[in-house]
């Protein structure tokens, strides 16, 4: 369960395609009968489609994870790379080393941009407009969120929906999920601290309801099964552990050791790197500190290589959790490459809207 061998579990698909490829050209052209083409035209069909065994090129676009995963493939396997695409790019030298440490740069920029947009939109667009600009704004956003800390708000049952109470930890959750496509989520982030601000926690708590499993549902015959607390009485988890188990294995493994001091010191560093997630962010690396398995490949290279062909990083000018700046630093290291730099915000460039960069993606 690390990142080598699915770099290599990609080299062998592309080389099954390229003899599934051959196999199925040559029986194509054996059922065409009459209409069979000449035989030069055949020939050049078969040259085209023919299986360069062991020499099978490799397209591959990645996102966030996905381009540690490219990094590694590219690093691993140069002579394989045709066209590499690595778009949202993560510093997989920190990621490798289990920091988690160099991705928080640029996350708070967005409620900066999130204030000038409220601004220009208008009062009529956005829930926590003010007439003395974005500084206002942003400032009263931060304000509501600091108070909320100290405030809990509790929330009376609503037709199906039983009572609950919202808190700072379930805000610090939806910043964490919003971020990633802020420009499609201001509206209702604005909305919502809108409602903070006047003690009405109602549409944070329709957020953390759609987040946990709906109480009225029975549970699962598994879950009675292997009791409570057990993964199957969890199952939107299941993807949240897989990716524990892959980032753990892929790092040395020396958190095992780590002392709750010694994470402190860590936790400290990260939350004062991002007012919004810092918190949620910091606790990444914790499954690490139980994670035991160690696995028999694990890449422990530079990142330095010259691809058969030069791979493109893109990324965002504000990226929640890859900022822009690692796409230069894993450029720096692949002969050639490039970085194609789209002017938005959001996690990797789909989280925009850009017919330029889509255009050079293609």
């Amino acid at each position: 369960m690390s990142t080598a061998p699915v770099a290599r579990d990609i080299v062998e698909i592309f080389e099954r395609h390229g003899e599934w490829r051959e196999q199925e050209a040559r029986r194509l052209l054996d059922h065409q009968g009459q209409s069979s083409p000449s035989s030069e035209s055949k020939r050049a069909a078969l040259s085209r489609t023919a299986w360069k065994k062991g020499a099978e090129m490799v397209q591959y676009w990645g996102f966030s994870y996905g381009t540690i995963l490219g990094a590694t493939l590219s690093a691993m396997f140069p002579d394989r790379i045709n066209r590499v695409v690595l778009d949202g790019v993560a510093d997989s030298f920190d990621y490798m080393a289990g920091g988690w440490a160099t991705n928080l740069k640029d996350t708070d920029l967005t409620f900066v941009k999130f204030a000038e947009y409220c601004f220009e939109g208008g009062r009529e667009n956005c829930a926590v407009w003010h007439e003395d600009g974005p500084a206002v704004i942003l400032g009263n956003m931060q304000k509501t969120i600091t108070e909320f800390q100290k405030s809990p708000i509790s929330v009376p049952a609503e037709r199906c929906s039983s009572p609950t109470a919202v808190t700072y930890n379930d805000l610090k959750l939806f910043i964490r999920d919003i971020v990633y496509w802020p420009t499609r989520n201001f509206p209702r982030t604005a909305q919502m601290l809108y409602d903070l601000s006047q003690g009405n926690g109602s549409s944070l708590a329709a957020y953390k309801r759609t987040m946990r499993p709906s109480l009225s549902n029975p549970l699962s015959e598994r879950c009675l099964q292997d009791g409570p607390y057990s993964p199957s009485c969890f199952p939107s988890a299941a993807g949240t552990s897989v990716g524990s188990g892959i980032a753990c294995s892929d790092a040395p493994g020396d958190r095992l050791n780590q002392t709750k001091e010694e994470y402190r010191v860590y936790a400290d560093k990260i939350i004062a790197q991002s007012f919004l997630i810092g918190e949620s962010w910091a606790s990444i690396p914790l499954p690490c500190t139980a994670w035991h398995a160690r696995p028999h490949w694990r890449y422990e290279g530079d990142f330095v290589s010259k691809t058969a062909s030069p791979i493109l990083f893109a990324g965002n000018t504000i990226d929640p959790v890859t900022p822009l700046a690692n796409a230069f630093t894993m450029a720096n290291g692949f002969k050639g490459a490039g970085v194609l730099h789209q002017d938005s915000e959001g996690h990797y460039t789909y989280s925009g809207v850009s017919l330029c960069s889509m255009k050079a993606i293609r």
